[in-house]
């Protein structure tokens, strides 16, 4: 049996968003939304974008993209067409980014 991870701090500079795009983009398993490498169109793609995702705070939005990063933190790009606010896409949830035990990626979700 796997053991439960523990959040240890609070992801510093980012905030959570959610994937919110229309049924046809998102049920595209061909063409997952993407985390690229570069905030650009044609860059390559370093992962599928996660349906809940820590967005910098401090990087401005660059060429319809915001950065963000994969669960072992490699940053990356995310069309920022796709992305809202956590508590938009989820009312009355609140979501906050956390270093876990582990050193990866995790989220403290509440309501």
């Amino acid at each position: 049996m796997a053991a439960e991870h523990k959040p240890i701090k609070p992801l510093s500079g980012y905030v959570c968003m959610a994937l919110d795009a229309p049924d046809s983009v998102m049920m595209n398993f061909d063409h997952p939304i993407p985390l690229l490498t570069e905030p650009r169109d044609g860059s390559a793609m370093i992962a599928p974008a996660l349906g809940v995702l820590p967005v910098a705070t401090n990087v401005p939005e660059t060429n319809g993209y915001v950065q963000s990063m994969n669960l072992a933190f490699k940053p990356g790009w995310v069309p920022a067409k796709y992305v809202k606010p956590y508590a938009e896409v989820h009312p009355g949830n609140t979501c906050t980014p956390y270093i876990m035990d582990d050193g990866k990626l995790g989220f403290i979700f509440s309501h």
